[in-house]
């Protein structure tokens, strides 16, 4: 039987359990160690968590759905997880322009073909049309290849790097980004942290809450924490 593709794009290529792992699992948690199994070939190279991806499948169907004026865009898009997901919610509707914005030369797997070509058969393979890709350096193609109407934008463009040097891209993002943003629109952060609010969440890229509480302190909008079970995120909406 056919993979149902929805499913696929929002539960495939996640963590899963043998019965020898699971049995493991379940004796650390009688003994409350802090510990989990989880088998190297159970994770193939999962770049978001399933509540993550229900996150983006729910706020991008709102701003579509209440007819936000604007384009799709994700500012890092890496092999296209989550820009194929946003992008299968945009074509049930009337479907908008997509643009994903990328160097496209970081590559972390040693799977065949360069990481434009796996985004590629990633749409293909789920019978989705190419997002418009604008390759190079956001700091290069920021702000003349941006639409001059967003209605949804993920930023996604640390790189586990120094936080400063991400905070100072994200900014940088966020200063053009920002005024094209349409009353309603959304904006979410892969890896906003909040400590006294988010759940379970790792804090691994720390330079996206010093941006965005620093680029919101003078403006209207507030971050909201979501749950993303492994991985942190949070978005705003503008006003």
């Amino acid at each position: 039987m056919a993979k149902d593709p929805v499913s696929e794009l929002i539960g495939g290529g996640v963590r899963t359990r043998t019965p020898f792992t699971s049995l493991l699992n379940r004796f650390l948690y009688k003994f409350k160690l802090p510990w989990k199994v989880v088998k190297n070939e159970e994770l193939p190279h999962v770049m978001c968590s399933v509540e993550q991806r229900i996150n983006f499948s729910h706020l991008v169907d709102q701003v579509l759905a209440y007819g936000v004026v604007g384009d799709l865009v994700e500012l890092g898009c890496y092999e296209g997880q989550t820009a194929a997901l946003i992008q299968m919610v945009n074509v049930r509707h009337q479907a908008r322009p997509f643009h994903v914005y990328d160097a496209f030369v970081a590559d972390w797997n040693t799977r065949s073909g360069t990481v434009q070509e796996r985004l590629k058969r990633r749409f293909a393979a789920a019978g989705l049309p190419g997002p418009i890709m604008h390759e190079g350096d956001m700091r290069h193609t920021l702000p003349a290849e941006l639409p001059e109407r967003i209605a949804f934008a993920h930023f996604d463009c640390g790189m586990g790097d120094d936080p400063e040097r991400h905070r100072d891209l994200l900014l940088h993002c966020l200063e053009h980004v920002y005024p094209r943003l349409s009353p309603g629109a959304i904006a979410v952060f892969m890896d906003y942290h909040d400590p006294d609010r988010t759940v379970n969440g790792l804090n691994s890229n720390p330079g996206v809450r010093m941006a965005c509480d620093g680029f919101l302190a003078d403006r209207p909008e507030r971050m909201e924490v979501l749950y993303g079970n492994d991985f942190s995120h949070g978005y705003f909406r503008k006003r």
